[in-house]
């Protein structure tokens, strides 16, 4: 879920499938301008991230996707979930019944989709998958010779998980941060009316997605990310960057190449809205009548 703010006019024609996206050797993208399945290619087999909107999206999208992909016949190990809205885990049961794969999240939200109104803003055929996987911060995961990394990031949700995990771009390593959780929810700033958790819980969950902004950073400091991704493509740029890729020549740099200093951009641009959702949310510095 994006944050609840004013925007254009809604584009109906971006829930309709695109090319599936090659955005690095090793990393391809199947789904909508909005979302859709991130693909880890492993000497293993294949680990997805994320799963849509739609109970049918493995028919619908990941199949034909791989198909054009070349990918058809590869094996699929685990599908990794970055948090528990009805977004990105409606496809995942298809796509555990038709592979056996994993379907893996973290504790907190394996109960938040289910429990968590933010679930049920008028979704008539909600399907929860089956979590066949609980994670745990700092877990890591090897798929032959890549390995994800789980970073706890509760804020968005109580228990949404970060991912860290190498690409190559040309045979070269680069570090992935992807973001599970983007938008800050509270009074005011919510899909519905009726905000239905109350001030102070806005308030603590803006600053504790703030600390996991942090603890992001200094990961990405630590380990050197230099990608940032994004499971909504349309909230880090993603196909705006792919497409740059095309046609690109043997000096070109891969335009999702944005180094740390990109990640810390997004990072901070994170940041920044939590700190200010946190004094929004609240009228404790407004003067008392």
């Amino acid at each position: 879920m994006s944050e609840n703010t004013a925007k254009p006019a809604f584009d109906p024609t971006a829930l309709l499938p695109i090319e599936p996206v090659q955005l690095f050797d090793d990393y391809y993208f199947v789904g909508n301008k909005l979302v859709g399945f991130h693909i880890l290619k492993t000497s293993r087999g294949l680990v997805l991230f994320d799963a849509m909107d739609k109970y049918d999206a493995d028919r619908e999208f990941l199949l034909p996707g791989l198909k054009k992909l070349g990918l058809e016949d590869e094996k699929i190990l685990m599908l990794f979930l970055t948090h528990g809205h009805f977004d990105h885990y409606m496809g995942a049961e298809q796509v555990r019944l038709r592979t056996g794969c994993d379907v893996a999240l973290s504790e907190e939200d394996t109960v938040f989709m289910v429990n968590g109104p933010d679930n049920y803003l008028g979704i008539e055929d909600l399907r929860v998958p089956r979590i066949t996987r609980i994670l745990r911060d700092g877990e890591d995961l090897t798929f032959g010779e890549h390995t994800v990394h789980v970073i706890s990031a509760p804020g968005h949700t109580p228990g949404c998980l970060n991912y860290s995990f190498e690409v190559h771009d040309r045979g070269v390593p680069h570090r992935v941060m992807m973001v599970g959780g983007y938008g800050v929810f509270g009074p005011g700033n919510y899909p519905q009316p009726e905000y239905p958790y109350g001030v102070v819980y806005a308030v603590d969950q803006a600053l504790t997605f703030a600390a996991s902004c942090v603890k992001a950073w200094e990961y990405a400091k630590e380990t050197g990310c230099d990608v940032f991704l994004n499971p909504h493509p349309h909230l880090c740029s993603m196909l705006e960057l792919a497409a740059r890729n095309e046609g690109r020549g043997e000096e070109n740099p891969n335009a999702l190449v944005t180094g740390l200093e990109g990640v810390r951009n997004m990072i901070v641009e994170r940041f920044d809205v939590c700190m200010e959702s946190a004094l929004r949310f609240t009228d404790i510095r407004k003067e008392i009548k």
